[in-house]
Order: C-alpha cells, then structure tokens, then sequence
C-alpha cells in the first residue's frame, strides 16, 4: 500500500489504481521498512505524476498536506522543473560532459577548454546544477573582471558554461538552463611588433619559443598551428614548411618558403633535437620543444620576457598583425598574403592590416612635400556664377594673391 491518496485522475489504469497513481498526479505516504522487519508509514507526503510518458516519483518534503500539493501543482504546471535528476546533477557532470563533446567531435581547442572548465570549477566545483543562478553568474563575471581579465576572456568562461547547460538538456540530465549573461567586446586589438620589440622579446626566450616567435612574425601563423608543427612537415632540404589541412583555424593546408634566416635557425634547431634524440633516446616529432617535451603553454616565460624587454604586456598574437602590415608594406599581393596567413575572408584581413605610426608620419611628409611644391591648378565652374576665375598657383604667397 502507498497509504493515503489525494488529488488523483479519475482516468487510471488498473495497476495506477491499485499503486494510487493517477494521470494528472497524485500525494501518497509510502511506506518503509524498518531494519527489524516491521513497516511504517512515512508522515512526509510524496508525488506521483508522469513526465513526458515517464512516471516520477518525489518527495514534497513536508507533512502538510497544503504545502504538498501545491508543489505538485507547480510541478506539473513547471515541466522545467519536474525532473528530480535536475536535483542530483552536479556541475562537475556538465563539465564532463563539455569536455567529452570537445572529443568526441575532435576539437583542436581542448586544451582551452580544459583551462575555461577548470576556472569555472574553481567557484562551482560540486554545486548541483540546478542550484547555480543568474546572480552566482554575474557575481563570477564582477569576480573574474576584478582579477584584470578582460571581456573577451570573460566570454570565453561564460560560453563554455551556457555550453554545458545545452548538453545537459540535450541529454536530460537538467531541465532548465540559467540565463548566461554575455558582455561587449572591444577586442579590435591594435598591438603589433616593431623590429626592435621583437628582437628585445626573443632574445630574452628559450630558443625553440624564440624560433616560433620569429615564425609567427614572419608569416602570421597562430600559436596553436605553430605548436603541433612535427618536423616531417620542414623540408629543410626545399626550404619550406607546410601545415597538413585539418591542423589549421580554417582545416585548409598551406605552405611557405622560409626565408634564408629562418632556413639557417630551423637547421640548427634540428642539429640540436638530433642530438637531444641520441643522449635521450627518445624521438622528439615536435619542431617547437622544450627538452624534447611538446611546447603547450609558455606565458610565463612570455610575460616574463616582455617585462624584461621593457616593452609592456604583449600578446603573441600580435605577430599576426605584424605579419600582414609587413606584408602590406613590402607589396606582397593581398592575395597571396591571404594564403600565407590563412585568412579566408578580406574582411577579415583588414582588420590585420594596421597601419602603424612610422607609417602615418611618412603619409604626413609626402603630403608636406606635395604642398610645398605647390597647390595643383583649379579653375571655378561658370556654373557657379562667379564672373572671376580663380587659379590656384605654386607657392603659398601667390595661391593667396600677395
């Protein structure tokens, strides 16, 4: 017997009847057996309803008999919030998953998605799902803005998060999702590298993260296409490198000719792993290594060499737009820049294609040079209907009729 029943369908099935389950939903007090054997009755009032076609059974967690039902009302009029396993899932189980999705579908960023769920346990670890709120999240977002990180960085927390919620109801393990504030970006970065910056900064780094540096000026390729690079993919022989297609942004491969400079440095560079290879006996396939162990993470030794460099906080990336204003400069076909950095947009690309300060301050002497040598000649339109005809003449005393 489930004891007392209330608020129960009059259309039930045999079996419903007997248990005391209706269609709609009923309140019960279950009954429990004792460790000697003996049976008594629960006095906290449990629900019984169907949620999409599956019977749930829950506790109202009261003795009044008011109290539940109407949280069975509000179960039944909340599908939202009618699935008890909301209840019992933790945060850690979304991130989980999250992580699983990242490989499952082979995602190139894991290793950042790794470090956003990581932050985000900080705060949450344990939590049930369902327990975290809009306020907890804005409260982490004023938190993490407090610490120095900017918006974009902030984004990238808060949408691995939304992305955990989805999964979760993907796979009903939570039936409701918290709103996920997003905040404005203004990450149109403008940083860029001037020949002596660069210099300062890598020969202040060990030499197989300098090396990369000096790749990533070059040719604007991301640190995380210049990290995975093996070297069956340097021909040092041609004197060119290549990125297989599915190891980029973009997944398309492409290729470049290393310059004579970069062509000596990856030579010495692989003399080095050589003989790294031979006292350790273990094959190093990374091009960019630290001791023969694969190059993942380097901002300390990064921040650290921008500090010593004296050239202020920095980001690596910035070689990208150096790339590209360097190319733009030297005449490089915007075409072909595009197939060397990997851009598939123009759009895009210009957004790259800074324009530096040494470059404004030529743009300024060539218009000096053109005033100085006088203004070109224009005459008024008759259609204007002036009578007199007005010649603009070189030098400034005669252009103002002195």
């Amino acid at each position: 017997m489930l004891g007392d029943v209330i608020y129960d369908s009059a259309a039930r099935s045999g079996a419903e009847r007997r248990k005391g389950v209706g269609k709609v939903g009923s309140l019960y007090h279950p009954q429990v057996k004792r460790k000697d054997g003996t049976i008594y009755e629960d006095p906290i009032w449990w629900a019984a309803y169907y949620l999409n076609g599956r019977l749930v059974r829950r506790s109202t967690k009261t003795e009044k008999k008011g109290v539940a039902l109407r949280q069975l009302k509000h179960w039944e009029g909340n599908p939202r919030e009618a699935d008890p396993r909301q209840d019992r899932t933790t945060i850690d189980e979304l991130a989980a998953d999250f992580l699983n999705d990242y490989r499952i579908n082979g995602k190139k960023s894991l290793d950042a998605a790794e470090d956003r769920v990581n932050q985000l346990l900080k705060i949450f670890r344990g939590r049930k799902a369902g327990s975290i709120d809009t306020s907890e999240i804005r409260q982490y977002i004023v938190d993490r803005l407090a610490e120095g990180y900017a918006n974009a960085s902030v984004n990238r927390d808060m949408a691995a998060l939304k992305r955990m919620f989805s999964l979760g109801m993907q796979t009903g393990k939570v039936t409701r999702a918290p709103f996920v504030p997003r905040l404005d970006e203004r990450n149109v970065r403008q940083g860029f590298f001037g020949e002596i910056e660069h210099l300062a900064v890598t020969s202040r780094l060990p030499f197989g993260i300098a090396m990369m540096a000096d790749t990533a000026c070059r040719y604007g390729w991301r640190k995380g296409e210049l990290i995975g690079l093996t070297w069956p993919q340097v021909d040092l022989a041609s004197g060119f490198i290549r990125l297989e297609p599915g190891t980029t942004k973009n997944d398309e491969g492409r290729s470049v000719v290393l310059t004579a400079d970069l062509l000596a440095k990856f030579k010495k560079w692989w003399e080095e792993t050589q003989a790294l290879e031979e006292k350790t006996g273990k094959k190093i396939p990374w091009v960019f290594h630290r001791n023969g162990k694969p190059i993942r993470d380097f901002r300390k030794a990064w921040a650290k060499a921008c500090q010593k460099a004296k050239i202020g906080p920095r980001h690596f990336h910035d070689y990208r737009r150096t790339a590209v204003r360097n190319m733009e400069m030297a005449g490089v076909p915007r075409s072909v820049a595009m197939k060397i950095t990997g851009h598939k947009t123009e759009s895009v690309y210009r957004r790259y294609a800074i324009v530096d300060m040494a470059q404004l301050r030529e743009a300024t002497r060539r218009m000096e040079q053109r005033t100085d040598a006088g203004w070109p000649v224009a005459e008024q339109s008759e259609e204007s209907g002036h009578d007199i005809q007005t010649t603009f003449k070189h030098g400034r005393d005669e252009e103002l009729g002195k």
